[in-house]
């Protein structure tokens, strides 16, 4: 639901496989399965679910279950009819809506707590459902990525209930949480909320952190490229919950980042020419060459030269002898790490930098950009980096709301992890597990009668 600055791919809905049934299949409560199969002349991959017997298959990307002992296996999953979720919202009534992005609204819903039916509104479990905006073809995709996700499980991780596919109706249902978002309460959106004091303010930071920590753990390698205070929702007891993973991506090696360069396709009438000798580092791999032709004698040219279409991802070229990384970059302004932003490589501490950003603005109480501000002060980083370091001059820049609760050897060791954090080399930056860390020694500088309970907290990751 964060605002993206481009686009991903895109969704042709006219080739999507419908479902069929076959018998009196139900739609209550059916279980997920997964299977990948490849065909010959595409790469789409099968969702299958099975519906009391029966199976219905759609060219959904979806991985294979990790082997056991690394994670949960993939969940059981619901799967809704549209018209269960319209009674559970209540035709999608204006005043159960929770809020809304680019690419979809979220709305409260009820369902029986036992059989997740639709129920009246004021009984039963209350839930968050996602309805993607039928239009959007970047939400399709996004909308695929969350499902994706939910082969993953953490405390830390907002819980995925079920989905829904009907006709051009794609739908997600999560827990509600009931506290909403942080920056809801960082930003001082309703003035009927509670502040938010020190402790629990770490006590978010560090439960993000852990989510993050999981994600990117070497068994999961998974980048959630959009992490922001708006992303962190907070349950009834203000314990953090990561959410919104339309944008993850799976993870590059060890160190290294994605170099994921855009390929055009449709090579029917394409042919390769190149200078004396010289050629881009990464010259594009040809693909159906069911019209292609060899060329003629040297000098000449056939009567119909191709001409490339579509310069949707088009760049001018590098310079002589050079190369460059480009990508679609996608995330929320202000939170996107400098290297994604300026050269296209995202790393798995590319995240790092989101948390430093919104430890900054758990720090401040500040928006990391605001046009309101004085000029010279819109952009909360470049702002603050050059106060942090300064315990003096840190005072002037913490939220006034947290005055007299907070120690200032604890509130500066929170602002020297912000700052590895916001490192502009990515490898400069501590992993999430060493933030995880820093953050409950931090906790135990602030309250030491918590060092017990720190010392018995599962680890980041687990």
């Amino acid at each position: 639901m964060g605002v993206c600055f481009s686009s991903g791919p895109t969704q042709n809905s006219s080739s999507l496989d419908r479902p069929y049934y076959s018998g009196s299949a139900s739609t209550n409560c059916k279980n997920v399965g997964i299977t990948e199969t490849t065909s010959s002349s595409t790469v789409n991959r099968q969702f299958s679910v099975i519906v009391s017997g029966s199976i219905y298959r759609r060219p959904l990307s979806l991985p294979l279950p990790p082997p056991d002992g690394l994670i949960p296996k993939w969940p059981n999953l619901k799967v809704f009819d549209f018209e269960e979720l319209k009674s559970a919202t209540n035709n999608f009534r204006h005043d159960t809506l929770l809020g809304q992005g680019g690419f979809c609204r979220v709305y409260k819903g009820w369902l029986d707590e036992d059989t997740l039916a639709p129920t009246k509104a004021g009984y039963g479990m209350v839930v968050a459902i996602k309805r993607l905006n039928p239009e959007s073809t970047q939400g399709f995709v996004q909308w695929q990525t969350e499902l994706n996700m939910r082969r993953l499980s953490h405390p830390n991780l907002v819980n995925l209930l079920g989905y829904c596919w009907d006709d051009d109706e794609h739908l997600l249902v999560y827990e509600f949480m009931p506290k909403g978002s942080l920056d809801n309460y960082l930003f001082k959106r309703n003035r009927n909320l509670e502040l938010l004091s020190w402790n629990t303010r770490l006590k978010i930071a560090i439960g993000a952190a852990r989510g993050l920590a999981f994600l990117h753990a070497s068994e999961n390698n998974v980048i959630h490229r959009d992490f922001k205070s708006s992303n962190i929702l907070l349950d009834g007891n203000y314990n953090p919950k990561i959410s919104d993973f339309g944008l993850a991506k799976l993870g590059p090696s060890k160190g290294q980042s994605h170099n994921y360069n855009p390929k055009i396709s449709d090579f029917g009438l394409a042919k390769l020419g190149s200078s004396e000798g010289q050629s881009h580092n990464y010259n594009p791999k040809t693909s159906d060459f069911g019209l292609a032709k060899l060329g003629t004698s040297e000098g000449q040219s056939h009567n119909y030269n191709p001409k490339i279409s579509d310069f949707g991802l088009e760049k001018l070229g590098p310079s002589e002898g050079q190369s460059y990384v480009t990508t679609m970059v996608s995330g929320t302004f202000g939170y996107v790490s400098p290297e994604y932003c300026l050269t296209g490589a995202l790393y798995v501490k590319s995240d790092v930098s989101g948390f430093g950003v919104v430890l900054l603005e758990i720090l401040t109480g500040m928006r990391t950009f605001d046009a309101k501000r004085p000029t010279g002060q819109r952009n909360l980083v470049e702002w603050t980096e050059p106060l942090l370091s300064s315990k003096k001059k840190l005072k002037t820049i913490m939220d006034t709301e947290i005055k007299g609760q907070y120690s200032l050897e604890a509130a500066w060791q929170a602002a020297q992890l912000t700052l590895k954090c916001l490192k502009f080399v990515p490898q400069e930056r501590p992993s999430m597990k060493d933030v995880v860390e820093t953050l409950e020694a931090i906790e135990a500088i602030q309250n030491p009668q918590f060092a017990m309970y720190i010392s018995t907290t599962p680890s980041a990751g687990s």
